[in-house]
């Protein structure tokens, strides 16, 4: 008996060294949030904590310290939350400045329009050669160059229609026939140009109006775009913050030493 036994105590001891050999290094009641650790990233469990050797994240030390695996997570997610504020703000900010921007556009073009419009009565409106003096024909404003236009346009309509006349009396000969015929032709020519012209100029007012009373429905479908973003940006900062400052004190609260 006394063989076997002495063949079985070293067996004993080596398992007894060997359950020793694979104890934890750490000192576990030394393991507290806050104490002093050496290797970044080393892990250790002290009751129901969990813990991990880095810089405590509520502090200006980089000294390596304990830190319970929550104050880590409560360390990103207030980290994470800080950063979405951050970008929210800026994106935010940037959106309403661009609103702004346009509207301010819009508002010049408005301004720009109106010198434009009233410009249309100061402008001098070339209207034709005089066939003597071989000189422009010019008119001061557009309503006076819109008259004078028109009243060439009946003028040379009524020419038109004389030649026209005479080019159908019997008693016209042919040549004089192909004359008033080509005289005929030549004034109904004017007439389209002249009529052109003056529709043209006809234009000019009405297409104004109406790219100034498209400006004004632009800025004011912006401005309502704007007051409604302005205040859905207060209060989603507003939640945004809060969260933020929520995720701060959790931190703080997870992150206090002695635990």
């Amino acid at each position: 008996m006394l063989k076997k036994f002495s063949r079985l105590a070293p067996i004993g001891l080596m398992a007894i060294v060997l359950i020793a050999g694979v104890s934890s290094p750490v000192n576990a009641a030394a393991v507290k949030q806050g104490a002093a650790c050496t290797k970044s990233g080393a892990k250790a469990t002290s009751g129901k904590n969990s813990y991990v050797c880095q810089k405590n994240p509520t502090v200006a030390s980089t000294k390596l310290v304990w830190i319970t695996t929550d104050c880590a997570t409560a360390a990103k997610t207030y980290l994470s939350t800080k950063a979405d504020s951050t970008n929210f703000t800026s994106q935010q900010t940037a959106a309403l400045t661009k609103m702004k921007a346009s509207i301010a556009s819009w508002q010049n073009v408005i301004v720009l329009l109106d010198q434009k419009k009233a410009a249309l009565e100061t402008n001098l409106y070339p209207l034709w050669t005089d066939p003597t003096s071989k000189t422009m024909v010019k008119a001061q404003g557009i309503t006076a160059a819109i008259a004078q236009l028109t009243a060439k346009v009946a003028e040379i309509t009524a020419k038109r229609d004389n030649a026209l006349a005479q080019a159908a009396k019997a008693s016209t000969s042919a040549s004089d026939k192909a004359n008033w015929t080509k005289a005929a032709k030549y004034y109904d020519q004017s007439v389209t140009t002249y009529t052109r012209n003056r529709d043209n100029l006809a234009k000019v007012s009405p297409k104004i109006d109406s790219d100034r009373a498209r400006a004004v429905t632009q800025i004011a479908t912006m401005q309502t775009q704007l007051d409604a973003s302005t205040t859905a940006q207060s209060e989603l900062t507003s939640q945004i913050t809060d969260g933020a400052t929520q995720a701060l004190k959790y931190r703080t609260i997870a992150c206090k030493a002695g635990i």
